[in-house]
């Protein structure tokens, strides 16, 4: 047994000393935003347009009320359990579920169109309204519910893979080959926007997030013609720990405060287009 250890802390020892600090980044995918000219035209006539938000899992195809709206979304990850068996360690994989409250986002959004200036209608009683009249057309509906515009968020991906096949070693700043390089924080939300008057949709949004932009850290190996890149957060000098762990943490999905984070700047963004 301490022979055994031995060799691993040797092999361990090895694998460090021939490895070098090193830096993955990854471009930002551009947002695809389209707004039409009837929607400048609206924005121009009114300053506090009236806007209603829809989002995905509708009962009949309307926003839910928030007492009824699932309130978490489920994302599934894999996790190595280590098993005592027989006197060996034995692995198996085990699933746990990453939970988001979908509700804390949709309300991140309508804060964001209410700072910049929408009168943000409310999701429940904009479904009471239509559940009360099914078969009316879209110009009475606007009447009724006095709104102006449906902000319906189509889809929010989360988490999006990205992969890169280069690193930069440091402190030389040579960029090397490595066996593909996944990290799964990326996300993407899409959004459309419809006038309720005409039933005519007048803008699509899709906004990316994007990690590693600034750099992610760990360690690069020669192996073969390719090299590998191990995610180990290295120290910087003057940096804290925690800030080490609150930046490195690839292969992971983005936490709740991260999505809400991103969501909220996405509404932003498409907000500047819409004007």
């Amino acid at each position: 047994m301490n022979k055994f250890y031995f060799f691993v802390v040797i092999v361990t020892l090895c694998l460090v000393g021939c490895s070098k600090k090193a830096v993955i980044r990854f471009s930002q995918k551009p947002p695809e935003l389209t707004s039409s000219d009837v929607l400048t035209e609206i924005m121009l006539v009114k300053k506090s347009p009236r806007i209603v938000l829809r989002v995905p899992n509708t009962r009949k195809g309307v926003t839910n009320t928030q007492g009824t709206t699932n309130p978490q979304s489920n994302v599934v990850n894999p996790v190595i359990v280590r098993q005592a068996g027989n006197g060996r360690a034995s692995a198996k994989v085990q699933f746990v579920e990453t939970q988001y409250d979908e509700t804390a986002l949709y309300n991140a959004i309508e804060k964001q169109l209410f700072k910049e200036g929408f009168s943000v209608r409310d999701r429940g009683l904009f479904n009471q309204v239509l559940d009360a009249n099914q078969g009316v057309a879209y110009s009475k509906i606007s009447s009724l519910t006095d709104t102006d515009l449906i902000l319906e968020l189509v889809r929010l991906d989360n988490p999006v893979g990205y992969t890169t096949n280069v690193c930069n070693t440091e402190p030389d700043n040579q960029q090397r080959l490595i066996n593909d390089y996944r990290d799964m924080r990326g996300a993407s939300v899409e959004f459309k926007l419809v006038h309720v008057r005409t039933n005519e949709i007048v803008g699509s949004y899709k906004i990316h997030y994007t990690p590693c932009l600034e750099g992610c850290r760990g360690l690069y190996k020669k192996a073969g013609s390719k090299g590998v890149f191990v995610n180990s957060p290295w120290l910087k000098p003057g940096e804290k720990t925690e800030q080490r762990r609150l930046s490195n943490k690839a292969n992971q999905e983005l936490d709740q405060d991260e999505l809400e984070s991103f969501i909220t700047d996405a509404t932003h963004q498409l907000v500047k287009t819409m004007r």
